[in-house]
C-alpha cells in the first residue's frame, strides 16, 4: 500500500502523527467499501445499518478492557489519570451513539449478535493487551519493566479505529450538504463531531507520551500494530453483510457469460515511477565509450580526436543522411559492416540534454498554441478536441524522429533492456491491481498497455514477472542488429491519434458475443481521446496540461468517489447503472489502491 510521508517537520517527532501520515491512505480505502458507499448515498437499507451500529457495543467493551489493561501496566500517575479521563469520554460517546440506535430500534441490543468480523478486531485488541503480539515473544513481558511498554502497544492497536471513523465522518459530511433528507445524517454528523475528534486526539497524545522511552525497534512494533488495526477496520467495513445492489466493486455484478472487462492503461508515470525514455537514454550514456578511453594503435591518421573506436565509414542503412550534431564524420576502413555505431558518452549526454530541453519548451508552446487557436467549449466537443490534437500528434512524431536521428539510442543491448525492465519500480499498488485482475476467475478481463514508450520490450519485461506476462503491450519498437539497437524507433504508438486508433482496433478485434466494459487509466494529454472513448476514464494525479486541455474542450474532472456516490443514487432508483463513453466526465484518483477497490473491492486479506 502506498504510504504518504509528507509529514510536517514539527509533527515528525510524534509516533501518532507518523503512523497516521504513513497509513492514512489505507483509511481512505474505507470510503470504497460497498457499505460506506450505500451509507454516503443515503440508500443503505435500515436493517443493514442497524446491524452495523449494533456491533458498537462489542467494540465499546473491548475498548474498556484495553483501557483497564493500559492503566494496570503504566507506572506514570499522569498517564493513569489521562486513561481514566479517556474511559469517561469513550463512555459518553458510546451512550450518545446508543441513544441514536434506540430511536431506530429499542430491541436492537437483543437482536444483534457478535459478528465474526467484529470478533477479529476484539480478539486482536485482547491479544495485544495480553502481550501476544506478532513477532514479539510473549515471555518478553514477564518482567515489570517490559510490561510498562504494553500501554503504548495497546494504544497503537486502538487508535486506528477512532481515527478512521473521525476521518470517515469528515469525508462523508460533504454528501449531506444540500441534502437535508439524508436518512443517516445524524450518525454521519456524530462521526464528524468535535467530540469524536477530541477523543481521537487525546488517545493520540497519550500514545505519544507512552512512547517517549521506546527504542526504534519498539516504535516499529507500534507502527505494525497500527497498520494491522487499520487494515482490520477497513476489512470490517468491507465485510458488512449487504443485502442490496452496489455500484462497486465492478466485479461484483460482472457476468462471465455476457460481459468482458477490457482495461487499457498508460505505462510511463501512470505505472512506472521513472519515465522509460530517461531510463533508455541513461542506459546508452552509461554504456557508451568515453573520450579518455584508450584508442586502438592502428587508428587512422585523419580520425578526429574524440572518434569512437571501430566506427564504420558510412551510416547504418536505416539512418538518415544528415549527420547528428557533434557526430564524427569519418570512420575507420576496417569497421565491420554490421557493427552498430556508438557515440561518445560525453556527446550522448550533451545531445540528450539538448533534446530534453527542446522537447519540454516546445511541448508547452504546442499546448499553448493548441488552446489559443480553438475556442473554449461549454460542454464536451470531442470533434474539435480531436482536430486540435493533430498539432500535438505531429509534434510527438517530429520529436521521435529527432531522437532516432540523434543516435542517442544506438548500441543498447536487448538483454540489457529486458533486465532493466524487470528491475523497474512501478507505482505502489500497480502490480497488485493487475495481479488481482488476472487471478480473479470470476472476472472475464483483458489488459492492454497503450504506451508511447520507445521500446515495447522494456514494458513486457516490467510485467513478465509475477504472472503478468499476459498483459498485451502496444508501443513502439527498436530495430536490433545482433542484439544491439540501431537507435531507430519503429513508430507504432507516438501520440493521441495512434493511441485511440489502437484502442479502437483492439475492441474491433473482439467477437460480438459479449458486451465490453472499457476502462482507460492515464494521466497526460496524449491519453485524452482514449479516456473519453472508454466507458470509464480514470486519471491518476492528472497533469496540469491534461486539466487545461480537458477543461478547454468541455471535459469535467470529478473525484472517482464522488462519481460513485452519484451512480449509487441512480442505481438505487433504477436498479441498473451504466458507464457511458463520451459522457464528458473523467474520474480522478490519487492512487492505484482506489482503482483496485473500485474494480475488485478488496486489497487486504486481513
Amino acid at each position: 500500500m502506498e504510504s504518504d510521508m509528507n509529514i510536517p517537520r514539527e509533527e515528525a517527532m510524534y509516533i501518532s502523527r507518523i503512523c497516521w501520515y504513513k497509513f492514512k491512505k489505507v483509511a481512505r480505502l474505507a470510503l470504497y467499501t460497498p457499505f460506506v458507499v450505500c451509507l454516503a448515498s443515503g440508500t443503505l437499507k435500515n436493517d443493514t445499518f442497524l446491524s452495523f451500529l449494533g456491533q458498537d457495543n462489542y467494540y465499546y467493551k473491548a475498548f474498556a478492557k484495553a483501557y483497564e489493561a493500559a492503566e494496570k501496566y503504566t507506572d506514570d500517575d499522569d498517564a493513569k489519570y489521562a486513561l481514566r479521563d479517556l474511559q469517561r469520554i469513550a463512555t459518553r460517546e458510546f451512550k450518545v451513539q446508543d441513544s441514536f440506535l434506540q430511536e431506530w430500534d429499542a430491541d436492537i441490543g437483543k437482536k444483534c449478535t457478535l459478528n465474526p468480523i467484529t470478533l477479529k478486531f476484539t480478539e486482536f485488541l485482547k491479544a495485544t493487551a495480553s502481550g501476544k503480539i506478532e513477532g514479539v515473544c510473549a515471555e518478553k513481558f514477564e518482567t515489570e519493566f517490559e510490561r510498562t511498554k504494553l500501554p503504548a502497544y495497546i494504544f497503537g492497536a486502538m487508535i486506528p479505529c477512532l481515527r478512521l471513523y473521525a476521518n470517515l465522518g469528515k469525508e462523508l459530511l460533504v454528501f449531506l450538504q444540500g441534502n437535508p433528507t439524508h436518512q443517516y445524517r445524524i450518525i454521519i454528523r456524530n462521526y464528524a463531531s468535535e467530540s469524536l475528534e477530541e477523543l481521537a486526539k487525546k488517545n493520540e497524545n497519550l500514545l505519544d507520551k507512552l512512547s517517549i522511552t521506546l527504542t526504534s525497534h519498539e516504535l516499529s512494533i507500534v507502527e505494525k500494530l497500527y497498520e494491522k488495526a487499520m487494515k482490520i477496520e477497513v476489512g470490517f467495513l468491507l465485510g458488512q453483510p449487504l443485502d442490496q445492489k452496489s455500484v462497486i466493486p465492478i466485479s461484483r455484478e460482472h457476468n462471465l457469460d455476457e460481459e468482458r472487462l477490457v482495461i487499457f492503461f498508460k505505462f510511463d508515470s501512470t505505472c512506472s515511477v521513472i519515465d522509460s525514455s530517461a531510463i533508455l537514454a541513461e542506459m546508452t550514456i552509461v554504456s557508451a565509450p568515453k573520450s579518455d578511453e584508450n584508442q586502438p594503435e592502428n587508428q587512422p591518421e585523419n580520425q578526429p580526436e574524440n572518434q569512437p573506436e571501430n566506427q564504420p565509414e558510412s551510416q547504418p542503412e536505416n539512418q538518415p543522411e544528415s549527420q547528428p550534431e557533434n557526430q564524427p564524420e569519418s570512420q575507420p576502413e576496417n569497421q565491420p559492416e554490421n557493427q552498430v555505431v556508438r557515440l561518445l558518452s560525453e556527446v550522448l549526454n550533451s545531445t540528450w540534454d539538448d533534446i530534453c530541453k527542446d522537447y519540454t519548451g516546445k511541448y508547452e508552446q504546442c499546448i499553448d498554441t493548441l488552446l489559443l487557436t480553438h475556442e473554449k467549449a461549454e460542454k464536451l466537443d470531442y470533434e474539435r478536441l480531436h482536430k486540435a490534437l493533430e498539432q500535438l500528434s505531429d509534434f510527438e512524431k517530429r520529436a521521435n524522429t529527432r531522437v532516432s536521428e540523434s543516435g542517442v539510442l544506438r548500441g543498447l543491448r536487448l538483454d540489457g533492456i529486458k533486465r532493466v525492465g524487470e528491475l523497474m519500480v512501478l507505482q505502489d499498488g500497480c502490480k497488485n491491481f493487475f495481479q488481482s485482475i488476472i487471478k480473479n476467475e470470476q472476472l472475464n478481463a483483458d489488459i492492454h498497455a497503450l504506451s508511447c514508450c520507445w521500446c515495447s520490450d522494456l514494458i513486457r519485461s516490467a510485467f513478465s514477472s509475477d504472472g503478468l506476462d499476459v498483459v498485451n503491450v502496444h508501443a513502439n519498437e527498436f530495430i536490433f542488429e545482433e542484439n544491439l539497437s540501431t537507435g531507430v524507433i519503429v513508430s507504432k504508438v507516438e501520440g493521441p491519434f495512434d493511441k485511440v486508433q489502437t484502442f479502437s482496433e483492439v475492441l474491433n478485434n473482439y467477437n460480438d458475443d459479449k458486451k465490453n466494459l472499457t476502462v482507460h487509466i492515464g494521466d497526460t494529454v496524449s491519453d485524452l481521446l482514449c479516456l473519453l472513448q472508454a466507458d470509464i476514464g480514470i486519471v491518476i494525479n492528472p497533469s496540469p496540461n491534461l486539466m487545461r486541455v480537458g477543461n478547454h474542450f468541455g471535459v469535467s474532472f470529478i473525484p472517482l468517489y464522488r462519481g460513485i456516490i452519484e451512480k449509487q443514487k441512480t442505481y438505487a432508483k433504477k436498479d441498473s447503472t451504466s458507464w457511458n463513453k463520451l459522457s464528458g466526465v473523467l474520474y480522478t484518483v490519487s492512487s492505484w489502491a482506489e482503482i483496485h477497490m473500485f474494480i475488485q473491492g478488496s486489497i487486504y486479506t486481513d
